[in-house]
């Protein structure tokens, strides 16, 4: 935990560090911005893909190359991205809309042609509330403000490159701008939503002690009621009961798995 916490500082320290209390200069810029591109202009080459005579390509020129592109992906009319492009042609932003309201609600940043942030609007008040940072082709950590005050209050990282769903989550509960030690999450940790191990029924890996089955003493001068409950066993009023309950022991104790129970999960935020 103590070193879940010292990592969650150094990614809170990348960003502004706040004063004292939420409000002041640790406010985010939050406001979703357009990057003007100028579909109408005389330049500009329509490309029209299921004859509707609406452009559903735009590709928007100057000084004859092109600087930005505009995309109708679904071919409804509406506009879906604007695609915009550095000197040498290769991709630096994008701008998308997946609601079809008009409005970006994810912009994405690129550097040489890879994504290295995406700032995203996830509950429709046409601000921005989530920052992705991205290292290569994977998100590796994410900073939220979950309740639209414009200051970051959750940390995320995306701890295990197998898995896109595993996160280490810190919040920030009191409102300080800083992360809560005792409000880390591991969400593929086991103590969190992992199914219970198994309990072993009463008594099943313990044998009785010098008795032939449950608790039962062998009879004297029975051997054949000894033999009985372990096949193959010896006919031999000793043998039989120790044999039996040794087998059992083992079965038992590889049934119920090493670990400790899991506890409940702690209350999460989440996109």
């Amino acid at each position: 935990m103590a070193l879940i916490t010292i990592s969650f500082a150094s990614c809170a320290s990348s960003t502004p560090e706040p004063s004292s209390a939420k409000g002041s200069t640790s406010e985010r810029d939050t406001a979703v911005v357009h990057e003007p591109c100028d579909k109408d202009s005389a330049s500009a080459e329509k490309v029209d893909v299921n004859g509707d005579r609406i452009p559903d390509i735009i590709h928007v020129k100057q000084d004859g190359r092109e600087v930005c592109r505009v995309v109708d992906l679904n071919l409804d009319g509406a506009i879906d991205a604007f695609i915009y492009y550095d000197a040498k042609g290769v991709e630096r932003r994008r701008e998308s809309d997946f609601d079809r309201d008009g409005r970006a609600d994810e912009i994405a940043h690129y550097e040489r042609g890879v994504v290295v942030l995406k700032e995203r609007e996830t509950n429709f008040d046409d601000k921005l509330d989530t920052w992705d940072y991205y290292e290569g082709p994977r998100l590796a950590r994410r900073e939220r403000d979950s309740d639209g005050d414009g200051i970051v209050d959750q940390w995320w990282q995306f701890n295990n490159p197998n898995d896109a769903k595993c996160a280490i989550v810190a919040r920030d509960q009191n409102a300080d701008g800083k992360a809560d030690p005792g409000s880390v999450v591991d969400l593929c940790a086991e103590s969190y939503g992992a199914p219970r191990a198994p309990v072993p029924p009463p008594g099943g890996a313990t044998p009785p002690e010098g008795g032939a089955g449950a608790g039962q003493p062998a009879a004297a001068g029975a051997p054949n009621a000894a033999a009985a409950p372990a096949a193959g066993a010896a006919a031999s009023t000793t043998a039989a009961p120790t044999s039996a309950p040794v087998a059992g022991a083992a079965t038992a104790a590889s049934a119920a798995p090493a670990g400790s129970v899991p506890g409940q999960p702690a209350a999460k935020k989440g996109p």
